[in-house]
């Protein structure tokens, strides 16, 4: 059975969306990190988006067919777009889900294959904490404090018992952390 895990960005409050971000994440770029995060992407084969993160990533990633970042990784995986909205999906190797979501990643975990990152999405995130779907949460978090913007887990998460099962400090102060739910 695949891995279904949750890759986000994350300050060290929690933020991973602020309108005062301006790139905060540069000031942490090595290329230590670089290499951390395609060996990430790596592991992986299906790519699940909801639709904000989508929209937001598709324009620029989907141009990446040269170089030695996470595009080439992304244009090869097979994104899955989780959206009750969107009509069409432009990225190359993408499906929109809009019903039955479970249903429908129980059957992708199903089916053979590399691991399913879901990148960022926290409404994503947060609609599926609580189906058992979720496997890990891969933070890679940044030693700021914003003070302000979309936190992953806002008021209201359900609550979720995790145990950390893997650590590395990364240049600049960057910690990637891995947890599993306490009953995984």
């Amino acid at each position: 059975m695949r891995k279904l895990w949750v890759k986000a960005w994350v300050t060290l409050d929690g933020v991973y969306d602020a309108n005062t971000m301006d790139n905060w994440w540069q000031n942490t770029n090595s290329p230590e990190r670089m290499q951390y995060i395609k060996e990430e992407y790596e592991k992986g084969d299906a790519y699940m988006l909801g639709r904000v993160t989508y929209e937001m990533l598709w324009p620029g990633w989907s141009t990446q067919t040269t170089g030695d970042g996470p595009g080439l990784v992304f244009n090869r995986m097979h994104k899955y777009v989780v959206s009750t909205t969107l009509s069409t999906a432009p990225w190359k190797e993408s499906t929109i889900i809009s019903e039955n979501v479970v249903e429908e990643i129980k059957k992708l975990k199903q089916q053979p294959g590399k691991d399913i990152i879901i990148d960022g999405s926290g409404t994503l995130v947060q609609s599926l904490m609580g189906t058992g779907l979720i496997d890990e949460y891969r933070f890679l978090v940044q030693p700021f404090v914003m003070g302000t913007g979309m936190h992953f887990f806002p008021d209201g998460t359900p609550p979720t018992t995790l145990k950390l099962v893997e650590s590395k400090l990364l240049s600049f102060g960057s910690l990637a952390l891995v947890f599993r739910p306490a009953d995984k």
